[in-house]
């Protein structure tokens, strides 16, 4: 945790995400590096005093690094407001369907094109799916350019890219038959959205009227479980419940207060424990092997954003350069594509080597996106802010 928040601070200085830190710490205590030294014991006189054990990738680091992304969704469900998705318009959903389209597709083409089986295929895609625009947030704040029209529609899509990624990911890792699955994922959302913001709001009303200390935390979290435990028991992924949790409690006046709780929980313990695990399961000795991955997975994700995202803003009334800066303000891919490789890897989509292999292709893919979309905004608005 010390060396993560080091690495936080350091990239922080170079105007950089955080994440790669935390998972820059993972490498460096992982098993290429200080914990191939596990297992190691110290002697003197022949007495055995002290053995050192990290082993970041063992059952017990990956348990709490689980409860890193449900606490991570969680959270992302918390801070989505429903009413950006209420005033998203047509305009705001139909680019969102053409990027999360259009991603999708690109991703799933990178798959067929290796001559990966459909279900790989379809994992890359809901990878590339994924949209995080913190680093587009940062930059556009740099260029005063955050509040404009161009701005605020990339701040629209982003949530409703979230939902429909979440969404894609919960058929893709479902578990049974496509019917069957299809048959379970409608079930669960009609328990959970018509049930849950009917019950949600009188059980939060109710834990604000009992006097215990924190028992309305515990009520969240304890929905937040539920929830992840409900869509398991479904065959979907436990962070589709956590996350359909966080965005139910988010619409209920007590919202504030449990999110500010958890997101100092998160950002300070459970959350980065999962980045961490993220770079220590960083596999070396796939590298070798990545190449040819790489050079059509980074390409394919950059594409389908900016295809997706310009075509979408040209429809909806932007004009061709303000069009172009919605689609580089989309490309960066941060926390939720590293989320969806991992839960994929968890649940079968990708096994053995290819699973190391996605993984590593994903973490250049978040820092490959992470320095050259603050430069393109940058290019995108050159003339306008001169």
């Amino acid at each position: 945790m010390i060396l993560a928040k080091l690495l936080d601070y350091l990239f922080e200085k170079l105007k950089q995400p955080v994440v790669i830190g935390e998972i820059l710490a993972g490498v460096i205590l992982g098993p290429y590096l200080l914990g191939r030294f596990s297992g190691t014991t110290l002697y003197v006189l022949n007495n055995k005093i002290y053995t050192f054990n990290l082993d970041l990738t063992g059952e017990d680091f990956h348990t709490l690094a689980l409860l890193g992304i449900i606490t991570l969704l969680f959270l992302s469900g918390l801070e989505t407001d429903f009413r950006d998705i209420k005033n998203a318009g047509k305009g705001g959903i139909l680019t969102s369907l053409l990027d999360v389209s259009v991603a999708f597709f690109f991703g799933y083409l990178v798959g067929h094109i290796l001559g990966f089986p459909t279900l790989q295929s379809l994992g890359i895609g809901a990878i590339l799916t994924a949209t995080s625009v913190g680093v587009s947030v940062r930059t556009l704040m740099d260029l005063g350019k955050l509040h404009t029209k161009v701005g605020t529609f990339i701040l629209t899509i982003a949530v409703l890219d979230d939902v429909l990624g979440i969404l894609i990911l919960s058929v893709i890792v479902g578990q049974g038959s496509p019917v069957v699955m299809g048959i379970k994922v409608v079930i669960f959302f009609i328990i959970t959205f018509i049930l849950g913001l009917r019950l949600i709001s009188y059980i939060m009303k109710l834990g604000d009227a009992i006097p215990v200390r924190y028992i309305l935390i515990t009520i969240a979290l304890v929905l937040c479980f539920l929830f992840g435990a409900f869509a398991e028991s479904m065959g979907l992924a436990a962070i589709t419940g956590a996350f359909i949790a966080g965005l139910i409690i988010g619409t209920t006046p007590q919202s504030r207060r449990i999110l500010d709780f958890t997101r100092e929980l998160g950002q300070t313990f459970l959350v980065p424990l999962f980045f961490v695990w993220v770079g220590a399961s960083f596999n070396f000795s796939v590298l070798s092997n990545v190449g040819v991955l790489v050079l059509l997975f980074i390409p394919a994700a950059f594409a389908g954003k900016i295809i997706g995202c310009t075509t979408g803003a040209r429809i909806s009334g932007f004009k061709n350069r303000e069009a172009l800066q919605v689609g580089i303000g989309m490309i960066p891919r941060m926390e939720v594509a590293l989320v969806v490789v991992a839960t994929a890897t968890e649940l079968g989509v990708f096994t053995g080597d290819l699973a190391h292999q996605m993984l590593a292709a994903t973490v250049l893919l978040v820092i490959v996106s992470a320095v050259v979309t603050p430069f393109l905004l940058k290019i995108s608005f050159k003339k306008q802010v001169s």
